[in-house]
């Protein structure tokens, strides 16, 4: 319980001290209005049965309505200004946590458990969407209603000794059975979680583009559909199950409160009989009753929603930890060499899984060779590239940099030495330049180069913004929707920009057209000026283009040559680079 609130309160501090200091100073406030409101009446009772002062009648009116006045403005505006206050809270805490992400493992990022895992630190963090300190909020909120609590505990106590403690006992058995439906509740959110993230992820097919000639083509929005409702049923039926549990936790609080105002209200009754307790005192008691009731209450439940978060709280450590091996070892600076990369008896698993994606590769990149990697889809060859640029770390055996293991050295430095595209590179919404330069400093007039080095120079002659144009119209109307040849020209021109030792290429030409993709291999060895290279292609014609080719298959490396001499072997290369021939050598 302490955890939770330790973790919010050290945040809010930590990033704005004045929302833990309004936020405090906002429940000082409120905690005394109960009391002005029980007191005040019977003074102003007592005033009318007795003398009837009317300078005494104007006081007390006027103390007790000045009081609620300035009680509401200065709650008012500390509710909302804390509000804005809790706003810069939660923004600077996500921006740490997305600092973090980003520096996480990629393999962490990709594990179904860590999904999971995410959805329940989310419900902590936001507390079931309330916003982030929330459970601050709850308990403060115990403490205001403490203060409360022991001024109206006393007006009571003087009607009868035994009604605080039965309140707060009946209070207690309330809270009880609603801390019980929340724990049970808590429990079964495990079992929703999947289900949530199924619902999520079905519903989000129906509005995203990238989807939308697939559904329609296929005819599959039926299909979909009935998938989105078994993981939809699956989720709403949980949650039925969910507020079952508080239904009957509700019916058990409202019998606790029945019993709470028959006690009260059958002693106060009797004292007002037997003369024991006059008018004044009569209203002062049934309010102060009254809001000791509630304030016992509010306090109960919101103890009750500090407990139940706990459930969630080591899933929040654990998410905040995510794992960054890549970062927990060495970290030494990138040695002074040529940068000759070499695989020495390398194997790799995915995560969770048997087998093995790589095992025993040996292989060593030269410094400015031009390497083409090729093999059958699930031979290999995009792990071999994921294991190349650090990516993932290897399994068993070493990774080189001019003789030093890579898993010593920085590994942002290490990074930074390739120029890549991948297959399913991303375009992000930003202007043509600074989908380029990626936070880099560059120039107008070095955005344009890059583009048009790498073939875009047409379409940009066309765009009225240059490379100021957005890409997509998420936040431009006026943007332009790059096609799948054109949006590889502008991964490549990305790539090209870095100041990078090593380019990699996967399968650089499966966008293009025939006349774009002829102009990038005539321009390869321009395109990899200074640097090494390494080519993922489907389409053989491209090893030719390369002074070396590592054949992959099944996870090993099968062949490692020049294109004649692999050619002249008739291995798994010369077998491969026949099938593709035959296309184009026939008449």
């Amino acid at each position: 319980m302490f955890k939770a609130l330790r973790f919010f309160a050290y945040y809010g501090w930590k990033y704005d001290k004045l929302y833990v200091i309004e936020k405090i100073l906002c429940q000082l406030t409120g905690a005394l209005v109960p009391l002005a409101a029980a007191l005040m009446p019977k003074l102003i009772i007592d005033e009318l049965m007795n003398a009837g002062r009317p300078e005494r009648l104007a006081l007390y009116v006027g103390a007790l309505a000045g009081y609620v006045f300035l009680s509401d403005a200065v709650s008012g505006f500390l509710n909302r200004d804390s509000f804005s206050h809790r706003l810069r809270v939660d923004a600077e805490f996500g921006l740490a946590l997305h600092a973090r992400q980003a520096r996480a493992d990629l393999a962490t990022l990709e594990d179904p458990a860590y999904l999971d895992l995410r959805r329940k630190a989310e419900k902590f963090i936001t507390c079931d969407y309330h916003g982030f300190g929330y459970l601050l909020d709850c308990a403060l909120d115990i403490a205001g209603q403490a203060v409360s609590l022991a001024g109206l505990s006393a007006m009571v106590f003087a009607l009868n000794g035994w009604l605080p403690p039965l309140f707060a006992a009946l209070s207690a058995l309330a809270a009880l059975a609603e801390l019980r439906a929340k724990k049970k509740a808590m429990a079964m959110y495990d079992g929703i979680v999947q289900a949530e993230r199924g619902w999520s992820y079905y519903a989000g097919l129906f509005g995203d583009f990238r989807f939308g000639k697939e559904i329609r083509l296929n005819g599959i929005g039926a299909w979909l559909t009935a998938r989105e409702r078994r993981f939809c049923g699956a989720a709403i039926a949980g949650m039925k199950a969910q507020n079952d549990l508080y239904i009957r936790a509700d019916v058990a609080g409202a019998a606790c409160r029945f019993a709470q105002q028959g006690a009260a209200y059958a002693l106060l009754c009797a004292a007002v009989l037997k003369g024991a307790v006059g008018i004044g005192d009569f209203a002062m008691l049934l309010a102060a009753i009254t809001a000791m009731g509630a304030a016992i209450r509010r306090a109960m439940n919101s103890a009750v929603e500090i407990r139940a978060y706990d459930h969630y709280f080591d899933a929040v450590e654990d998410y905040l930890n995510t794992p960054a091996r890549l970062r927990e070892g060495p970290c030494r600076p990138l040695p002074a060499g040529q940068r000759r990369i070499e695989f020495r008896d390398v194997g790799f698993r995915y995560p969770g899984q048997e087998d093995w994606a790589l095992r025993h590769v040996s292989l060593i990149l030269e410094p400015g060779e031009k390497l083409a990697v090729v093999g059958e889809n699930g031979a290999g060859k995009t792990t071999f590239v994921k294991l190349l640029t650090r990516l993932y770390d290897p399994t068993e055996g070493q990774i080189l940099l001019d003789g030093v293991d890579i898993r010593t050295l920085d590994p942002d430095a290490y990074m930074g030495l390739f120029g890549t595209v991948f297959q399913d590179f991303r375009l992000f919404s930003f202007s043509l330049k600074d989908n380029v330069a990626l936070g880099r400093d560059m120039t107008d007039a070095a955005a344009e180069a890059l583009l048009r080095r790498a073939g875009l120079g047409g379409r940009l002659d066309s765009l009225p913004e240059g490379v100021h144009t957005f890409v997509n119209r998420e936040f431009d109307e006026h943007g332009f929707e790059p096609s799948g040849g054109e949006a590889q020209k502008i991964a490549l021109a990305r790539a090209l920009g870095r100041e990078a030792s090593v380019l990699v290429l996967d399968e650089p030409t499966a966008a293009l057209d025939p006349k774009a993709e002829y102009e990038m291999y005539a321009n390869l060895t321009e395109l990899a000026a200074g640097r090494s290279a390494v080519f993922i292609s489907h389409r053989l014609a491209s090893a030719r283009l390369c002074d070396r080719v590592a054949v992959f298959s099944k996870g090993r490396l099968v062949e490692c040559g020049t294109h004649g001499a692999l050619l002249s072997q008739g291995g798994v290369y010369a077998a491969l680079y026949g099938m593709q021939a035959q296309f184009y050598d026939k008449e």
